[in-house]
């Protein structure tokens, strides 16, 4: 028992390194760096934000294929790949010259996170994590805060004194060492190991006979389409949020350029204390109400920051707090969600074909708001409406009905 406990704990902190170094700087930092390129090269909103769109559409597609493999294949292996190509493609980066040649970069940034990103390490923590898996996934998932939290400090001094070729470059060699080194802390995967952690959480839906009937059947449940919506619609939301904030607090707000990692460092070392502290409580309490506590949080901070004005800087701080709080809740709760509606036998194909929608509804997001922001020249609308959005999800969420409620019912007619 007590070696298992080893190995369960060296494999969430192999995936914790991995999943703070690559999400920490793709997703959380990169986006920094828009101010810088639109000075550069004087492009516009939906330009500057069109390579993170196709990182999201490849990430997209190519979410299934890679759930595909890792319920045939060794998490590990396919970690390790993703890895590398990640590490290549920042390497990448620093020589771009042209708006395509930073597309190409970032589609090949969507493929490597499909392989080292959040369906992979979902898959390995959930087969080893059959029990206390809100603590493991808040855990996991605050890597990813972890590293917004760091990166955006690390990548402002570079900024500042080396301009931001060089520090892609070196972020690119950081980036790849620390994922290759910490794929090492990976084992073979758990359910190689103890079969008894693909088996669903307490109250988990019990997953039908391994076919592709019983795959499409899931499918087509009413109570599936209700949790695409509303994870679907948080994705469009986080991404948008996370990918145009800096643009907004830069230009829109006049932000001064140093405090901007600042603001990005306060917002990611929330949702460290967010992802944490949702995943504990989504292991005590009623996972759907403390999902839509989450969710709700977001939508005040959504307005909130819809009031931050030149004169009224002083509301970047609360709403960093609480954005920070409430987005990285949400997408905790929205794993945590997944695994218990669907853990077992098809939740590698079930999770990768989730992300793939969500992830669509993020892509989604970030142009719906660059064009808004264009069109309407701010982002007021396109935060109120998020606002709106992010409470109508909350009550999807807590309209959803437990899974083993939902057996009984079945049972019962």
């Amino acid at each position: 028992m007590l070696a298992d406990n080893r190995q369960k704990w060296s494999v969430l902190s192999g995936l914790f390194l991995v999943y703070m170094a690559s999400n920490g700087i793709t997703l959380h930092t990169l986006p920094i760096l828009y101010p810088e390129l639109m000075e550069e090269f004087g492009w516009r909103e939906s330009e500057v934000t069109l390579p993170a769109t196709v990182f999201f559409i490849v990430g997209a597609i190519t979410s299934p294929p890679a759930g595909w493999l890792l319920d045939r294949y060794s998490s590990r292996t396919i970690i390790t790949l993703g890895s590398l190509l990640l590490s290549l493609a920042l390497l990448g980066y620093s020589t771009t010259h042209t708006l395509w040649e930073l597309v190409a970069i970032y589609a090949v940034l969507g493929i490597a996170l499909s392989l080292c990103g959040l369906v992979s390490n979902m898959v390995m923590l959930t087969s080893w994590f059959a029990e206390s898996r809100g603590r493991a996934t808040g855990i996991l998932l605050m890597a990813s805060s972890l590293g917004g939290a760091i990166f955006p400090l690390a990548v402002g001094i570079g900024l500042e004194h080396l301009g931001w070729r060089h520090t892609v470059l070196l972020s690119g060699v950081g980036v790849g060492v620390t994922m290759l080194l910490s794929a090492l802390l990976l084992l073979r995967d758990g359910r190689h190991v103890n079969e008894r952690s693909l088996q669903p959480a307490t109250g988990a839906h019990q997953n039908r006979p391994n076919s592709e009937d019983g795959l499409m059947s899931i499918v087509r449940e009413r109570r599936f389409l209700a949790v695409v919506f509303a994870t679907g619609s948080l994705w469009f939301i986080i991404i948008a949020l996370t990918q145009h904030q800096s643009i907004f607090l830069a230009r829109d707000v006049g932000l001064e350029k140093g405090l901007l990692p600042t603001v990005f460092s306060l917002f990611f070392a929330c949702s460290v204390l967010g992802k944490l502290g949702f995943g504990l409580l989504a292991d005590r309490f009623d996972l759907h109400k403390v999902m839509a506590a989450a969710t709700l949080t977001l939508a005040l901070s959504l307005f909130l920051l819809s009031e931050v004005t030149l004169t009224k800087q002083q509301l970047i701080y609360p709403y960093a707090v609480l954005a920070g709080l409430g987005f990285s809740g949400a997408f905790t709760c929205i794993q945590v969600l997944i695994a218990a509606h669907y853990a077992g036998p098809f939740y590698g194909r079930i999770l990768a074909l989730i992300i793939l929608i969500d992830t669509l509804c993020g892509a989604l997001g970030t142009r719906a708001v660059a064009f808004a922001r264009e069109w309407q020249g701010d982002y007021l609308t396109a935060l109120t409406g998020m606002s709106a959005l992010a409470c109508l999800s909350a009550l999807v969420i807590i309209k959803l009905r437990e899974p083993n409620e939902t057996a009984l019912i079945r049972s019962e007619s």
